[in-house]
């Protein structure tokens, strides 16, 4: 069986997987009861929220143009948009989030524009890393305010507390990861050579890289990743459009709660999200039924939402974010590829 079948075979088995733990989920709150409270949602209710939801993909495509720009790549910005939001379908549809979408998201990238790999997946790193601070930065504003508050129970204070604790260590993680980059460059290298030799060996017509070069490459995406970095304006940009955009996720979230008749403040709202994200790097492709099952865990814990009430703005919210911009993110997909088959002939 080749490599490809059985990555198929694997996405598929995750994809069902996925939806019978979903079912299983809804089953378990109670899908009468979830059912009866998403009648509530009206269309001009559903319309707003679908919006709402493709405003992230429109200024983190902005972002993406910015580092683009930055790279010496040639790109409009409609391009720059659609390849973001093929990039957030390719993470959403792959086992494990960013982790195992982000290179294909770089191969796009490098492919659609004709650049190195390097600098196609440097440009999408520096985008996600943008919009991890972000969320991580607003998830701490909304923990601050809620530790600042006396009303705040036991539980509620060790949930925020322990929030901020982990947001702390992963910044020094990568802040000291950082400073280390070249030494990490050079020790990536030498783990990935000997397996993608054997790979270069098997595959006919490809000839396997040696040491030097697989290094070479790890140099070239730090030395993309730097003058990203060395641009201070353009990076303040990125970091400010993806602080935007995910407010416009937190917002997005809080008016599926408002449609449900659940008041749940911004800043639980803003400490709810960062934590949900968690949940992408599942196996499951974009974290379907682990993505579900922990934010309704965290509205009734955080929010103090009645199960079923937070299930269903779960399940709204993620139609709104996340179900049909990764359909858009799909259709774009195919149209890139189609379009970049189109010019190679």
């Amino acid at each position: 069986m080749s490599d490809r079948r059985r990555r198929h075979r694997r996405t598929v088995g995750w994809t069902v997987a996925a939806l019978v733990a979903l079912w299983l989920y809804l089953r378990a709150v109670g899908i009468d009861a979830v059912a009866t409270v998403l009648v509530g949602v009206d269309a001009a209710g559903a319309a707003v929220l679908v919006g709402l939801g493709w405003v992230p993909i429109l200024l983190w495509g902005l972002s993406l143009h910015l580092v683009l720009r930055r790279l010496d790549v040639t790109t409009t910005l409609p391009e720059s948009v659609g390849l973001f939001a093929a990039a957030g379908f390719l993470n959403n549809v792959t086992p494990f989030g960013q982790v195992g979408g982000d290179p294909v998201s770089g191969a796009l990238v490098a492919r659609v524009e004709n650049v190195a790999f390097e600098r196609g997946f440097a440009a999408v790193v520096s985008v996600g890393a943008a919009n991890a601070v972000a969320v991580v930065g607003l998830g701490t504003v909304g923990g601050g305010v809620l530790l600042g508050r006396a009303a705040l129970d036991s539980t509620l204070t060790v949930a925020v507390g322990s929030g901020l604790a982990v947001a702390t260590a992963v910044g020094a993680v990568a802040v000291g990861a950082w400073r280390r980059r070249e030494r990490i460059a050079v020790r990536v290298g030498s783990v990935l050579e000997p397996p993608l030799c054997r790979i270069g060996r098997a595959v006919p017509g490809i000839d396997p890289p040696d040491r030097g070069e697989v290094v070479g490459r790890g140099r070239g995406f730090v030395a993309a990743l730097e003058r990203v970095g060395d641009s201070r304006r353009r990076l303040v940009a990125v970091l400010v459009l993806g602080v935007v955009g995910h407010v416009a996720v937190a917002a997005t979230l809080w008016a599926s709660l408002s449609a449900l008749d659940a008041a749940v403040s911004p800043a639980r709202v803003l400490v709810v999200v960062p934590v949900a994200r968690l949940a992408g790097a599942s196996p499951t492709p974009g974290g379907t039924a682990s993505a579900e099952a922990l934010l309704t865990g965290l509205l009734v814990a955080v929010g103090g939402v009645a199960a079923p009430v937070a299930a269903a703005a779960a399940l709204v919210y993620r139609a709104a974010a996340f179900w049909i911009p990764t359909l858009g993110g799909g259709i774009v997909t195919v149209v890139l590829l189609a379009m970049d088959a189109r010019s190679a002939a």
